[in-house]
């Protein structure tokens, strides 16, 4: 089977490296690295460490010109597709992998069901701090009807047919302010979630213990609060394990509930405007504040006491 893994770079070398790192302690054999890299002062450098870390194995291209957050994946995964790849795993310079990521993306493509849009190395939901992780679940898998940019593998079949189609419509400028549909102007993974939300045919193959986490505190659209809050101490598999895709119904009631919890998320995105989105999302925020902020008060009178 051609495979391939796509990785997106801009201007962070050190996160790349560990990103890198954590690549590399996977099986990568038989699997060709597409690199696209935004012109900065720090392509050179990220040039140097995907040649000295990955070799002979990868394609390392710097655009012409910065292509952008939704140009610079599209053209590294048409370009792989391109190539001949049946199946494609998307990481970015961000993102960590578990050790065994190449062998869940080959299974999912080895196994592939007629419903299945792309396998997701993280459970989570565009936006979410509801990251399903349990450590005492790591080879189970299951079926999900949400979607996230934190590392995913697709069949070329898939691309081709759903996800280059809701990608193309994202090149354009995005506009956040006004009258801004989620579903078209908040990005790739935001119209691919609202694909998702449409096509209930469709679902996610998603791991119970996660594959990938995001790494650096602040992204193009991350800040450091909702990074903390999302990944901050999230649980990642270690070692390799035989895949098991079990139904919802049949996994643990503390992994169904927050599965529950998603899947109403999904809900209510296909129904709220944006300005309520954002209103609840602001709203969340300060009351986790708050909560941390009473926990600390409390936390303090005990020391004194």
């Amino acid at each position: 089977m051609n495979r391939t893994i796509t990785i997106t770079a801009m201007h962070r070398p050190h996160l790349l490296w560990e990103m890198l790192q954590s690549l590399v302690a996977n099986e990568l054999d038989g699997w060709t690295i597409h690199v696209g890299v935004e012109p900065s002062s720090a392509a050179g450098e990220i040039v140097q460490i995907c040649e000295s870390m990955l070799g002979a194995r990868a394609d390392v291209r710097v655009n012409d010109r910065v292509l952008g957050i939704s140009g610079n994946p599209y053209e590294v995964q048409r370009r792989a597709f391109a190539s001949g790849s049946q199946v494609n795993l998307y990481l970015e310079e961000d993102l960590l992998v578990a050790s065994d990521a190449t062998q869940l993306a080959l299974w999912y493509a080895e196994n592939h069901r007629p419903n299945w849009l792309c396998l997701n190395l993280l459970a989570t939901v565009c936006g979410s701090t509801g990251s399903l992780s349990e450590p005492n679940c790591p080879s189970l898998l299951f079926e999900n009807r949400t979607f996230n940019s934190i590392g995913f593998a697709l069949r070329h079949q898939e691309w081709q047919r759903y996800i280059e189609p809701v990608w193309e419509r994202t090149l354009t400028p995005r506009r956040l302010k006004g009258r801004a549909d989620w579903r078209v102007d908040w990005g790739w993974d935001w119209g691919i979630l609202a694909l998702m939300a449409e096509q209930r045919q469709l679902a996610s193959v998603q791991p119970v213990l996660a594959r990938a986490t995001h790494n650096g505190p602040e992204g193009t659209y991350c800040r450091t609060a909702f990074h903390e809050e999302a990944f901050g101490g999230l649980p990642m598999a270690d070692g390799r394990h035989e895949f098991q895709l079990e139904q919802v119904v049949n996994l643990p009631r503390s992994v169904r509930s927050i599965i529950g919890l998603q899947q109403e998320q999904l809900i209510l995105r296909g129904q709220l405007p944006r300005s309520l989105m954002v209103k609840l999302r602001r709203e969340s925020e300060r009351a986790m504040k708050g909560l941390s902020s009473r926990s600390l008060r409390q936390t303090t009178v005990s020391d004194s006491e």
